[in-house]
């Protein structure tokens, strides 16, 4: 370790730091990765739909305290100037007033309660969605993070297959030019590899074009060579249905959100039956009035205080209280279904993603003992076009199958991952 032990040698000392650590990041094995959780938060950070969500969750807090404003007093002044065309024996032809009122609300049946508590639930709902799109956004940033690893695994193939055929051509020129073999042997060689050339340039362009799908999941610009890709160096274990059944019903957002809604429906039907009650409110009251446009400038004025108690009930009113109190338990009812509804389909979809886990499983161990028995088998073809006993033709189909083999083994390792990432997403676990 480098020690700085006095203050005369100390810009000298961190010159020295600032070089050793430049010199181990530029060592072999010590590059700058970037991961796939860094991703996501990446995306999450700059993603303008997730600040959408976010000023839903502040309006909430905003209706939140908008309903709470009912516990507090109305204070309101006001001032009214009148003209008449001539003196009555109550008012002079020119006079005004002011009033200053304080009013507050005492009792209206639960209702204000009711209206913060349910304010404070939607507000809760909302939150919950914000989690949810979070949670969209990591499962979309992991789908593309994941084909980039399958694209460029089909590059790799695809650059192998082409000098694995570029390689047969120049041995095939060889014993082309010393008679061992026909010049059309040769021909079907060098036009498999023009086709293989075609197919690496494709891969080229899809690995691009991935690497453009998550520069727009993240919102960011993105460095393929960065890209680490450890995720997927172990297939990961997954268990049975009732485990992520369980986990699901109580972590998914959308299910907390639904939830969430249905308990403001309730306080709703609450608020909907105050209008039964009846509502009582107490006011104070100072009005100053004179024969002046200006109060108190004039000859004469008046001075009046006031408290007033006022309680109020509504009779009949065409049925409006019946029908809103109907209307909001169907509120109740439609939130219920909804969420019947939500979790009759997550578990249905979770179902059939356990389904595809389990057969890419089974294709990705079938596609691994494909790809040593094709290696074993162009090895084979070889030796023996070289000894003359196989044909070109041969050798193209076994470099075809090696590149079939090895095809296969990326898309069932992509399907399992994905089939994967689609299980921590409907446990809501990224």
């Amino acid at each position: 370790m480098v020690q700085c032990r006095n203050i005369k040698n100390s810009r000298l000392c961190d010159f020295v730091i600032k070089f050793m650590v430049i010199f181990i990041l530029m060592l072999p094995g010590t590059a700058r990765s970037e991961s796939l959780k860094a991703l996501q938060d990446k995306a999450v950070a700059n993603r303008k739909v997730v600040e959408k969500y976010r000023m839903d969750v502040r309006k909430g807090e905003m209706d939140e305290v908008i309903a709470r404003s009912a516990f507090l007093p109305s204070v309101d002044a006001s001032y009214t100037a009148n003209r008449l065309d001539e003196d009555s024996t109550s008012e002079k032809q020119e006079n005004s007033a002011v009033r200053g009122a304080v009013t507050c609300n005492i009792f209206s049946g639960f209702k204000d309660e009711y209206n913060v508590t349910a304010a404070g639930l939607l507000k809760k709902a909302k939150e919950y969605e914000l989690e949810s799109i979070i949670q969209d956004i990591r499962y979309a940033v992991a789908l593309r993070y994941l084909d980039i690893f399958g694209k460029k695994s089909s590059l790799k193939v695809a650059e192998d297959e082409y000098r694995l055929l570029q390689k047969r051509h120049e041995d095939s020129k060889n014993m082309y030019s010393v008679g061992l073999i026909k010049k059309n042997d040769l021909l079907k060689i060098k036009v498999q590899m023009d086709d293989a050339d075609q197919r690496l340039k494709k891969a080229e362009a899809e690995f691009k074009k991935s690497v453009n799908r998550i520069e727009r999941e993240t919102d960011a610009d993105v460095d393929a060579e960065e890209l680490s890709f450890n995720e997927f160096d172990e297939i990961p274990g997954v268990k049975d249905f009732d485990f992520y059944e369980s986990r699901m019903f109580e972590k998914r957002n959308e299910i907390k959100a639904i939830e969430t809604v249905l308990q403001s429906k309730k306080f709703g039907v609450k608020i909907a039956d105050s209008a039964y009650y009846p509502s009582v409110d107490i006011a104070g009251s100072y009005r100053k009035s004179g024969d002046n446009y200006a109060v108190g400038a004039g000859g004469d004025s008046d001075d009046e205080i006031r408290v007033q108690l006022n309680a109020k009930i509504n009779l009949f009113d065409g049925y409006k209280k019946d029908s809103s109190v109907a209307k909001a338990n169907l509120e109740v009812e439609t939130a219920g279904r909804d969420l019947y509804e939500l979790k009759k389909t997550l578990s249905t979809g979770l179902k059939n993603v356990l389904l595809d886990y389990e057969v890419s499983l089974k294709n990705l161990k079938v596609a691994e003992s494909s790809i040593s028995q094709a290696e074993e088998n162009l090895r084979i073809t070889d030796i023996s076009f070289k000894e003359g006993v196989e044909t070109a033709a041969d050798v193209l189909d076994a470099i075809y199958y090696l590149a079939r083999a090895r095809y296969n083994f990326i898309n069932a390792k992509n399907e399992l991952f994905t089939d994967y990432y689609g299980l921590v997403r409907m446990t809501d676990d990224f």
